[in-house]
């Protein structure tokens, strides 16, 4: 499935619904492939703001909604925790540019503290680089982000390696204003994401901010607002892409905002009844997390031998060593 406006846009959907890839006509805009496997990294997330945050994608296999691509544009319908949603993704007519519209509607008497998270994953290569590197990619992107006074934090990256069409650049924004932002997929996921599934950055009240590590994932998170019966709330956050950015990103850039964001639709065309469907979850995302222990030092030497050498711990714990001839051994 995919979704294209006249410019070269293209968005290549997952049979779940989820975002496989985006690319112009010459550059993948997201780092890396989404798969029925791997998951997705474009995504926006619902969150509902308690002692402990809770969250939930609003597309691909893990949300709880119904989905259709009709009259070239995704939607994706569902409830949770007292709240319906609608997520609405919808491509500009006149840009590289793409907008997540969410409506959501509260449905329980008391009052309750909810909030958005738009995800992104940033690659900005040549659509023809074939399977790249991601950690050597991201870091030649640069991410920064600017503060503007009506529509807050917002996030431009820029591929400071020329490619043939130049510099590619990208940049988001929450067009009702961005709390917070962050520059990289390690805080937003955390060292235990492998383990347990569960995105550490999603469970904090506020996104780190700027962080140059090797993984160029961007997510901006909306300000805050409150939702009871009756309540409707209305957000949106746009994308845009240029294929050549001469110049490092400044402060101008934000200007572009009140432009894009009227080229969308306020009002995102209907869809028929019988185009809905639910989201098939694979194996891959219903099956349990396999739980693995920790080698104690008997079971090191019995599979690596007395000899380490190199030795890396933390707080007293091996982390790691080297043994044999070449043999380096990286524990859980």
């Amino acid at each position: 499935m995919i979704i294209q406006n006249s410019k070269g846009l293209h968005i290549q959907l997952l049979e779940s619904g989820g975002i496989q890839n985006i690319h112009t006509g010459k550059i993948r805009i997201s780092l890396r492939e989404g798969s029925a496997f791997s998951g997705q990294a474009a995504n926006v997330f619902l969150r509902k703001r308690s002692d402990k945050i809770q969250y939930i994608p609003l597309t691909g296999p893990e949300s709880n909604g119904h989905f259709s691509v009709a009259q070239n544009q995704l939607t994706t319908r569902g409830t949770w925790e007292n709240v319906d949603y609608e997520c609405t993704l919808q491509l500009s007519p006149t840009s590289h540019s793409w907008q997540w519209g969410i409506k959501l509607s509260g449905t329980s008497d008391a009052a309750t503290t909810y909030d958005l998270v738009c995800v992104q994953d940033v690659g900005l290569k040549p659509v023809n680089a074939g399977v790249v590197n991601e950690y050597y990619v991201s870091q030649y992107i640069e991410r920064i982000i600017l503060e503007d006074p009506k529509h807050g934090s917002v996030i431009c990256c820029r591929q400071n390696m020329k490619e043939p069409t130049g510099h590619p650049w990208l940049m988001m924004a929450c067009e009702g204003g961005a709390a917070s932002g962050t520059t990289d997929g390690m805080p937003l996921y955390g060292m235990n994401y492998r383990a347990d599934g569960m995105a550490e950055g999603l469970k904090k009240n506020l996104l780190v901010g700027e962080y140059a590590g090797e993984s160029s994932i961007i997510a901006l998170q909306a300000k805050p607002f409150t939702l009871k019966k009756g309540q409707t709330h209305h957000e949106a956050f746009v994308l845009t892409c240029m294929e050549n950015h001469p110049g490092a990103t400044s402060e101008d850039d934000v200007k572009r905002l009140p432009a894009l964001l009227k080229e969308f639709e306020e009002n995102p065309a209907e869809t028929s009844p019988e185009k809905w469907q639910k989201p098939e979850p694979g194996l891959f995302h219903t099956a349990p997390f396999l739980p693995a222990e920790n080698f104690d030092n008997n079971d090191l030497e019995s599979f690596f031998g007395t000899e380490r050498r190199h030795e890396e711990t933390e707080n007293g714990e091996l982390l790691s060593f080297f043994c044999r001839e070449h043999d380096h051994v990286v524990l859980k």
